[in-house]
């Protein structure tokens, strides 16, 4: 009995020992053992496990948004969806975007709203956005921030709802990029259309007109006076002169700087700093507006008539410098943030 007892009790105390000595054989009932080293490596292989997905689902997978104003004209919002192919191909092999997609501000579809929920559907971790704009406007510093969801003003939700806007909170990051006139594309794009039309620059004035921005003045101010000074210097024509002139609006303005620039040279070339627009339909528009009036003395004393004035057809689409600039915009935005 005792014996009995006494190996008993030495059982029990090696299943007590607590793995005290330096090679413990003991076993705990019900538990397998695990060694630290096997510990380690299951440790090692989640965390791998880990990278590998938010390399695969997380970071890698950017969108790409051309914001672009939109027109009630179908000719001009289709100059502009084209790009998106343009700028495919233009990425070449080497295209860091997912997806990519072109969306207007307004009268047109698809939707900045549309657009953003898209490429959230696609899988994309962030956006870049690229406003297809000239210049700094509101349109740049405040409603596109505001339509895409990354500036909050309620009186600019409000007019942007009440135009029919809507407005969306996105689920990821969204970058917000510069405008055309940040780059050297629209005086490069506007010395082909001068050159097309000049005869005998040093008898020859340029007319610069573009849309302008009641908010953000100076910012358009010197962005015309450097592309007039560019296309100056680079066909020898030593007068220029600008005014802004929004779409369809006020283009009296126009006028009075085409007559003073007549006074001074011969001949005068006008080009526009406008999308997908050329100042020769603003033009024809508003001469058809004043014969229209139907009155004696619009018909007689049109204040441009007689004078020697070459209009420019396009705007700036089409040319593939711009969706150039697209590219290299896009590109430098995820090279910031690989």
């Amino acid at each position: 009995m005792n014996d009995e007892r006494i190996q008993k009790d030495a059982s029990t105390s090696q299943r007590r020992c607590g793995g005290q000595c330096k090679r413990c054989t003991c076993k705990k009932e019900d538990q397998p053992e695990r060694s630290a080293r096997e510990l380690s490596a299951v440790a090692a292989a989640m965390i791998w496990l880990l990278v590998f997905c938010g390399a695969a689902w997380g970071e890698g997978r950017p969108g790409l948004l051309i914001i672009a104003h939109g027109s009630p004209r179908a000719s001009w919002n289709q100059r502009v969806s084209e790009l998106e192919q343009g700028v495919r191909t233009a990425f070449g092999d080497n295209n860091p975007y997912v997806a990519t997609k072109v969306v207007f501000m307004e009268f047109a579809e698809p939707n900045l709203a549309n657009g953003l929920e898209s490429l959230q559907s696609e899988g994309c971790d962030r956006i870049v956005a690229v406003p297809l704009l000239i210049a700094p406007s509101s349109h740049s510093h405040w409603d596109i921030p505001a339509l895409l969801g990354i500036y909050s003003d309620p009186k600019i939700e409000a007019a942007l709802r009440e135009e029919g806007a809507r407005l969306v909170r996105p689920r990821v990051s969204v970058t917000l990029t510069t405008t055309l006139a940040e780059s050297d594309v629209i005086e490069r794009i506007l010395l082909k259309r001068v050159k097309q039309l000049s005869k005998d620059p040093a008898h020859e004035a340029v007319v610069l007109l573009a849309h302008g921005s009641e908010a953000i003045p100076p910012a358009w101010d010197r962005f015309l006076q450097r592309a007039l000074t560019y296309i100056c210097g680079q066909t020898g024509i030593s007068y220029g002169d600008w005014a802004t002139v929004a779409v369809g609006q006020e283009y009296e303005r126009a006028v009075t700087v085409i007559q003073r620039a007549a006074r001074t040279r011969r001949r005068v070339i006008v080009v526009g700093a406008y999308l997908s627009l050329g100042v020769k339909r603003m033009h024809d528009r508003w001469s058809a507006r004043r014969a229209g009036e139907g009155t004696e003395r619009a018909a007689t004393e049109n204040p441009l008539q007689g004078l020697d004035i070459e209009f420019a057809e396009q705007g700036l689409l089409p040319d593939p410098m711009v969706a150039e600039w697209i590219v290299q915009t896009a590109r430098a935005a995820v090279q910031a943030r690989p």
